[in-house]
C-alpha cells in the first residue's frame, strides 16, 4: 500500500453569473431596466446597499448554480450607505467576474415632468424640492456614473424602447457577443437622441417629402427606400460611416465601452434616416456582430 501518495481533488471552475449593477437618477427608468433582466431570467432585487452586494452574490452563487445572471438595483435610496459604492466597485472588479454597471441617465427637465405628472417626489427631494433634489442626486451619482460600462439616456425614450434597447443588449449569453451596435433613425425637430455617441445628418439627402407618392411612405416603403439610396449624396455618406465606424469599434472593448450608439437624423426622422440606417444595418452587420435598430420617431405626427 502506497503511503503519503499525493491525492488530487479537482476543483471543477464555477462559472460565476454575470453581474449587472442598474443604477442611475430616479425616474430615469431603472425599474423597468431591472424588469427586462426578470424577462432574461436574471436573479433581481431592488434597492440593495453597496455593502449587502457581495454577500448577495455569495449566496446566490451557493444557492443556484447556474444561475444565468444577476441585476441589482442600487442607487441614492441607500442612504449613507450609497457612499460606500466606488469601493464597493472596485473590489467587484478585482474578482475579475462578468460585471456590468448599467446606468440609466434622463435630462432633468424630462425628470421634473416626469416626477410631476406621476405625482411623486424624488428620494432626496423631502425637503430640498424636485430641481434641488434631482442635482443634489446627480452628485451623489457621478463617481459611479465615471464607472458605468454602459450608459442609456432615456430623455427621448419611451418605456417600450428602453425595453427594446436592453433586451437587445443583454439577450446573448456569451462574453463574445457582448458588444452591441445600435443605430438610431430620428428627426432634428424632436431633438437629437442624448445618448447617442456619433450623430450624423442625412439633410443633404434629396427629401422624399416633397414627392406626392412617396409623403406618406416611410424609409422602410421600398419605394421611399429606393429614392433615398439612389442618390450619390446617400451612398458616399453611407461608406465614409461604415468606414468610421469599422474602425473604432474594434477599439472600444479594449476601454470596456461594450455599446456604441450611431443617430441618423433627418428633419422629421421618417424618411431619409430610416432608409439609411436601413441601408447601414446591412453594410455594418458583420460576422457574429449585433445589431439593435430603433426608429424612434417614426410614429410621430
Amino acid at each position: 500500500m502506497l503511503q503519503n501518495a499525493a491525492v488530487y481533488n479537482p476543483v471543477m471552475e464555477i462559472r460565476r453569473p454575470r453581474l449587472v449593477i442598474v443604477t442611475g437618477m430616479s425616474g430615469a427608468g431603472k425599474s423597468t431596466a431591472l424588469r427586462c433582466f426578470e424577462d432574461l431570467g436574471y436573479f433581481c432585487l431592488d434597492n440593495i446597499p453597496p455593502r449587502l452586494i457581495e454577500t448577495l452574490l455569495l449566496l446566490c452563487e451557493q444557492a443556484q448554480a447556474g444561475l444565468k445572471g444577476i441585476a441589482i438595483v442600487c442607487d441614492v435610496r441607500s442612504g449613507n450607505m450609497f457612499d460606500d459604492v466606488s469601493e464597493v466597485v472596485a473590489n467587484l472588479k478585482s474578482e475579475e467576474r462578468l460585471l456590468d454597471i448599467l446606468y440609466i441617465d434622463c435630462e432633468d427637465d424630462v425628470l421634473v415632468n416626469r416626477f410631476k405628472e406621476a405625482r411623486r417626489i424624488p428620494p432626496l427631494g423631502a425637503e430640498s424640492g424636485i430641481e434641488q433634489a434631482i442635482a443634489l442626486e446627480r452628485r451623489k451619482l457621478d463617481a459611479l456614473k465615471q464607472l458605468a460600462t454602459v450608459s442609456i439616456d432615456t430623455s427621448s425614450l419611451s418605456p417600450s424602447q428602453l425595453r427594446n434597447r436592453v433586451l437587445a443588449m443583454y439577450s446573448e449569453e456569451t462574453d463574445s457577443n457582448r458588444f452591441m451596435l445600435t443605430l438610431i433613425s430620428f428627426g432634428f425637430k424632436y431633438g437629437v437622441p442624448p445618448d447617442a455617441d456619433f450623430v450624423f445628418d442625412s439633410r443633404v439627402i434629396p427629401n422624399p417629402f416633397y414627392v406626392a407618392e412617396l409623403r406618406n411612405l416611410t424609409g422602410n416603403d421600398q419605394p421611399v427606400f429606393d429614392y433615398v439610396m439612389q442618390h450619390s449624396q446617400a451612398n458616399e455618406l453611407a461608406e465614409a460611416i461604415s468606414k468610421v465606424m469599422e474602425l473604432v469599434i474594434p477599439l472600444y472593448p479594449e476601454v470596456h465601452k461594450y455599446n456604441v450608439v450611431v443617430a441618423i437624423g433627418c428633419t422629421g426622422g421618417k424618411h431619409r434616416s430610416v432608409s439609411m440606417v436601413n441601408y447601414l444595418s446591412e453594410l455594418l452587420k458583420g460576422e457574429r456582430r449585433r445589431l439593435n435598430i430603433q426608429h424612434r420617431d417614426l410614429e410621430k405626427l
